[in-house]
């Protein structure tokens, strides 16, 4: 089952932005855990620099219809401390979320414009094989997918994660307190002297 993303759009009332990121650096746990049973695989929050203005993104494990989800009379909002959370976003900082449009994604059109769609199979990840064109040179080795890692062995390791609690966040090196592949005083650190 493929993953379904919904972008929403809000305005901050005026001067409550800090309360806000206050209140979701310290979200309550019974909101996190009605999330991701509700079948949240992933929501951020970002500012429109200089304003008001918020977009969430969210990602769902598969089509969910997130209103009946999260919404009034769900199972989510059953649980106090989620509804207590709900209705104080809701009153206290911005009325609610509208939905926005989605009009221009990669994996659907550039994949259609290429003529490839994706393909998807229940063992492991979208992979795409390239159609190369009338005039294209072909490559000299089979590559494989694009979106296969030589060097993780096919899995994408998001080295670019937040948190640690992320089940696929690399561990830090032995002894350099770094994460990832790089050797100490390898070509991502910086010399002074």
């Amino acid at each position: 089952m493929a993953n379904t993303r919904t972008c929403f759009i809000t305005e901050i009332k005026p001067g409550k932005i800090d309360e806000y990121r206050r209140y979701h650096d310290n979200i309550f746990p019974e909101v996190v855990a009605g999330l991701r049973s509700a079948g949240v695989a992933q929501l951020t929050i970002f500012q429109l620099p200089g304003t008001s203005t918020l977009v969430m993104y969210i990602v769902t494990a598969g089509p969910i219809d997130l209103g009946a989800a999260t919404g009034p009379g769900s199972r989510y909002r059953m649980n106090p401390r989620c509804r207590e959370w709900e209705e104080l976003m809701d009153a206290d900082f911005h009325g609610g979320w509208a939905t926005m449009d989605e009009i221009h994604s990669s994996d659907v059109q550039w994949n259609r414009a290429m003529n490839a769609p994706m393909q998807t199979d229940d063992a492991g990840p979208r992979t795409f094989e390239p159609q190369l064109f009338e005039n294209e040179p072909r490559p000299l080795s089979n590559t494989g997918p694009i979106n296969r890692s030589h060097v993780t062995g096919g899995n994408m390791m998001n080295t670019q994660a937040r948190y640690e609690g992320q089940q696929n966040f690399r561990p830090k090196s032995p002894g350099t307190g770094r994460r990832g592949m790089h050797p100490p005083g390898g070509f991502g650190q910086i010399k002074f002297g």
